[in-house]
């Protein structure tokens, strides 16, 4: 009996171990977010750009230091471009921010002609027709001053937003710098840990390839219908794709505003330019994406889902996007033991399939 109570306590105490170093561990990683988010970013670049190393070492017969430097100045320039984007596409909207505020005043005065009661003039008088007139125009202006301020608040947002991933990603590189030159480029990593790289490596091919054709060929829509920033929605677009299920929908919001106040849009134009991208995003996600990528990630739907929120939290932006191939090597390394190997297969949705193979554990 006391052998058996003995028992019980010990499993208790090492519940509640396992709950404390949980909570200090999560509780961690929230406050050294600043320093990890970059580096696990980094890591996850890495292990994206070493098979070009190698393909540069092998076919171009050049030193692992020459590689680093080639691989580094395609990632600065590839920076530069996209400073350079946004800030033409910044000066663009501003620009043209005297003709959506003559929009802007064409909406607010037909919404205000549609949806106001018509005063019996002749029972007014010509005193209450000015009153009228005057509260007409009050209310004009701060409809005016409400959306031109919400308007110019968005594209803060939206500018701010890029330019702190801009930043972030310059240090990004300076880690992939010294991460690459450390490396000797060979594989000195266990089993498991390789399926691990290679999992999330092919993850970040396939999305990256995916996101870019995305961006690219929403920004080409929207130029092609003439609305503004398109380049810097296009890189939103783009970005906003490694962000499952959620990102996609961000992207066809984000440009509708600058739709509908175009001074000079249609109705026709408005409903094919709002189609038009969404179609983008939907034949995207739906079609091309599960076609390519298959199960390359291994999870349940509400298994990112879950990850998304989690990793937004302690994160934020960046966490959403490192959020699905962190739960996928996590998933990976759960399965190599068998006291967390059901965890893994609720994690992919198979709880209810047979196991057919069993896995060595570490």
């Amino acid at each position: 009996m006391q052998l058996r109570d003995s028992e019980n306590q010990t499993q208790t105490a090492t519940v509640c171990l396992l709950i404390l170093t949980a909570a200090v561990l999560m509780y961690m990683t929230y406050w050294l977010s600043p320093v990890l988010t970059p580096f696990v970013v980094s890591l996850f670049v890495v292990s994206a750009v070493n098979p070009l190393l190698r393909w540069l070492e092998v076919h171009l017969g050049v030193n692992r230091l020459i590689s680093v430097f080639i691989t580094f100045l395609v990632g600065a320039f590839s920076l530069f471009c996209l400073a350079y984007a946004l800030w033409l596409s910044t000066a663009e909207l501003a620009r043209d921010s005297d003709q959506y505020l003559v929009r802007i005043s064409e909406i607010v005065e037909r919404g205000r002609e549609i949806f106001r009661l018509e005063p019996p003039g002749e029972a007014n008088g010509a005193a209450n027709d000015e009153l009228d007139a005057a509260a007409n125009a009050e209310r004009l202006r701060s409809a005016e001053q409400f959306v031109n301020a919400t308007l110019r608040r968005g594209v803060i947002v939206i500018s701010s937003m890029l330019l702190n991933l801009i930043s972030v990603s310059i240090v990004v590189l300076i880690y992939v710098l010294f991460l690459l030159l450390g490396s000797t480029g060979q594989r000195t990593l266990p089993s498991p840990w390789d399926e691990v790289n290679y999992q999330v490596r092919s993850y970040i091919r396939l999305k990256t390839f995916i996101s870019i054709a995305t961006g690219a060929i929403f920004a080409a829509v929207l130029k092609l219908f003439g609305v503004p920033m398109a380049v810097t929605f296009g890189m939103l677009a783009f970005l906003l794709n490694f962000i499952p299920n959620i990102g996609p929908m961000l992207a066809t919001l984000l440009p509708i505003p600058l739709i509908i106040l175009d001074p000079e849009a249609s109705v026709s134009w408005m409903v094919g330019t709002i189609t038009c991208i969404s179609a983008v995003q939907l034949v995207s996600g739906n079609i091309i994406e599960p076609n390519l990528m298959g199960k390359s990630s291994d999870l349940h739907p509400v298994t990112v889902l879950l990850a998304l929120m989690f990793w937004g939290m302690m994160w934020g932006l960046i966490g959403m996007f490192l959020a699905t191939p962190i739960t996928a090597g996590l998933k990976i390394v759960l399965q190599r033991f068998p006291s967390t190997r059901m965890i893994a297969r609720l994690m992919a949705g198979h709880i209810d399939r047979e196991e057919t193979s069993e896995l060595e554990p570490f």
